[in-house]
C-alpha cells in the first residue's frame, strides 16, 4: 500500500477513454497511476438510462482487468442530506438549476461525494483520521498527494481550477491531472480510440436536467424523454410559484423565460432535424463546460 490514483469517473466518453488507456496501454497506465489504483462515481440520480447502461459495462470491464471500481449512490452516506439527488434537491427544496445561478450540483452531488468516500476509505485502510478532510491530509503527509484523474478533453482548458481557486486541503493533498489534455484527446478522438477498441461508446455524461443544456439538446430532451421533459417543466413552475415575493429575480432554468417557451424556440430552430440527427448530435455534444475542477 501506498501513493494512491483516482480516476474521477462520470461514466462518459472522455472519462471512459481514460479507463480504457489505464487498462489497454503500459506506458499511458505507468505515466498516470501510482500504486494502488480505484475509479469513483458519484451518482446524481438523474444520470440518462444509457449511462447506467453503460455503468454496467464499466463494471464488468473493471472486473476483467482487475480494476477497483466504486459507484456511490445515495444510500451509502456520502451525498448530503442537502443534495441526495438533483431531482430530490428541486423538489425538496421548491428551487431549480439555471443559467442564471452559479453551477453548485456538480460539487454537491460528485466531488464533495467522491472526497467523503476517500476519507473514509483512507480511514479504514491506513489508519488515518476521519473527518474535515484530516484524513486526506494525514495519507497526503505519509504517502504523498492523491493523484485525481479528471476527464477534461482537449479543449476544454477553460474548466481546468487554478490551483490557488481550490480550497487550502485540496492543494496540499490533492494532484489534479488531466490526461487527454495532456495527450491531445479531443471529444471526436475519445470516440474513434473507444471504436478501436471495439468497446462502446457511451452518451455523453451529463444530468438529464442539466440547466446548461443548449436549445438543441432541449429538444432532443422532449423528443425521447418526454416524462422527464414534462417533470422538469413540472419543478421549474413548483419554483416559481414559491417564489412570486421574487418578482423579476423570480427565474426559471433559462431565466426569465420557461422552459415551455424555450422548447418553442427549440422547435422552431432545430424541429426539422430527424430523429438520427438529433441523437447524433447529442452524442457529439457535452454541455457540462461550466464546471471548473
Amino acid at each position: 500500500m501506498g501513493k494512491l490514483t483516482v480516476l474521477s469517473y462520470g461514466c462518459g466518453q472522455d472519462s471512459w477513454a481514460i479507463l480504457q488507456k489505464i487498462a489497454y496501454d503500459a506506458e499511458f497506465r505507468n505515466k498516470y497511476v501510482d500504486d494502488q489504483f480505484m475509479v469513483i462515481m458519484a451518482d446524481t440520480a438523474d444520470e440518462h438510462p444509457q449511462t447506467y447502461k453503460h455503468l454496467i459495462y464499466t463494471k464488468q470491464f473493471c472486473k476483467k482487468h482487475g480494476i477497483t471500481f466504486v459507484f456511490l449512490t445515495n444510500n451509502m452516506g456520502y451525498h448530503s442530506k442537502a443534495w441526495p439527488g438533483l431531482r430530490e434537491r428541486y423538489r425538496m427544496s421548491n428551487c431549480i438549476g439555471s443559467k442564471a445561478f452559479p453551477k453548485t450540483c456538480t460539487d454537491n452531488l460528485k466531488i464533495k461525494v467522491i472526497y467523503r468516500y476517500i476519507e473514509h476509505f483512507l480511514s479504514l485502510n491506513y489508519d488515518v483520521s476521519h473527518g474535515r478532510k484530516k484524513g486526506i491530509k494525514e495519507f497526503a503527509e505519509r504517502y504523498g498527494k492523491i493523484r485525481m484523474l479528471i476527464g477534461f478533453a482537449k479543449g476544454e482548458e477553460g474548466r481546468v481550477a487554478s490551483d490557488d481557486s481550490c480550497p487550502v486541503w485540496m492543494q496540499k493533498s490533492i494532484d489534479r491531472s488531466y490526461p487527454l489534455i495532456d495527450i491531445g484527446y479531443d471529444r471526436s478522438a475519445c470516440q474513434k480510440y473507444t471504436i478501436a477498441t471495439n468497446n462502446p461508446v457511451p452518451i455523453p455524461s451529463n444530468c438529464m436536467l442539466c440547466p446548461w443544456m443548449n436549445k438543441a439538446e432541449l429538444l432532443y430532451l422532449r423528443r425521447f424523454h418526454p416524462s422527464d421533459y414534462n417533470e422538469w417543466t413540472e419543478l421549474e413552475q413548483n419554483k416559481i410559484n414559491s417564489n412570486l415575493h421574487m418578482g423579476d429575480k423570480n427565474l426559471g432554468v433559462w431565466g426569465k423565460k420557461l422552459l415551455p417557451e424555450i422548447l418553442k424556440e427549440a422547435e422552431q430552430e432545430f424541429g426539422y432535424w430527424s430523429d438520427e440527427e438529433l441523437i447524433q448530435y447529442k452524442m457529439s455534444h457535452g454541455h457540462c463546460i461550466k464546471s471548473k475542477y
